[in-house]
């Protein structure tokens, strides 16, 4: 599989610490909106390998037939 996510050449990898770090030295106003965009980028990213995970658990379901359910009534 290919990660789904690929590296910008432009900017260093960070690790969570690193990130709190720089964070921690942003003026106190600031800090909020900060870890904001972190953590939604974390979960963006989290949300894009999820689908990407479902797709490929599922890149061969054309070759198998839906299966009907009976209705009861």
């Amino acid at each position: 599989m290919i990660n789904p996510i690929p590296k910008n050449g432009f900017f260093a990898t960070l690790n969570a610490n690193e990130v709190a770090g720089m964070i921690a030295g942003l003026p106190e106003e600031y800090r909020s909106i900060a870890y904001t965009v972190y953590f939604g980028t974390i979960n963006m990213c989290s949300e894009h390998v999820d689908a990407t995970i479902e797709a490929y658990n599922h890149r061969d379901c054309d070759q198998y037939p839906a299966v009907e359910s009976a209705d009861p009534m």
